[in-house]
This record gives structure tokens, sequence and C-alpha cells, in this order.
């Protein structure tokens, strides 16, 4: 077997998972409101800002992280929303893990 057959084995295992099955279908329920969408989009752009900003040691006024705040208990009463990011977090974190799995063992042969 090629290690192109194994990505592509990989991938199929990858599909077949809990995480990415409930990560699609979480997204897809999130993105029927263009409303849920937009609001998770302004967040994570800020969220971002506000992680560069620290980044690079400049100071975060109230104003923001108020905002932060308010759009973080948005987030955590919306339903859809807080199950999508949810279970990105978890597809992520396993994507994550095979990442590491896969440069552990290529690490060996550099020592």
């Amino acid at each position: 077997m090629s290690v192109y057959d194994t990505a592509t084995k990989l991938a199929g295992e990858i599909r077949s998972s809990k995480e990415y099955k409930d990560f699609v279908t979480n997204m897809k329920d999130m993105k029927r409101d263009k409303n849920n969408e937009n609001l998770l989009s302004e967040y994570k752009k800020l969220q971002y800002s506000l992680q560069y900003a620290t980044m690079n040691n400049k100071k975060i006024d109230k104003k923001s992280l108020k905002k932060l705040e308010n759009m973080q208990n948005k987030i955590r009463d919306n339903e859809k929303i807080y199950n999508y990011l949810l279970s990105e977090e978890k597809f992520t974190s396993m994507m994550d893990n095979i990442n590491k799995i896969i440069a552990q063992n290529i690490k060996e042969d550099y020592k």
C-alpha cells in the first residue's frame, strides 16, 4: 500500500468519525440562519483582533472587552452556534492529535 493510499484511507476514517460528522451537522445547522453566521463571523474577527493586539503588547480598551463579553453571552445563549463551536473544537483537537502522532513517528528518524 502506498503512502497516498494510506492517506486516502485515513481521510475516509476521519470522515466516518463522530467528531467530523457532528462538526458537519452542526455547521450546516448553524448556517441555516444568516444571523448566526454573521454573529459568529463578527465574534471570530473581534477575537482574532484582540489576540493579535495581545501578542503585540498593545493595550486592549474596555469597550472592546465589553463587546467581546456581550458577544460571548449571545453565543452561549444561541444553541446552534454554541454546538457548532463545541463540535469544531472537538474536531480540531482530533486533527491536532492525528498530526502529532504522524509528526512524532517521523521525528524518530531525525534523532
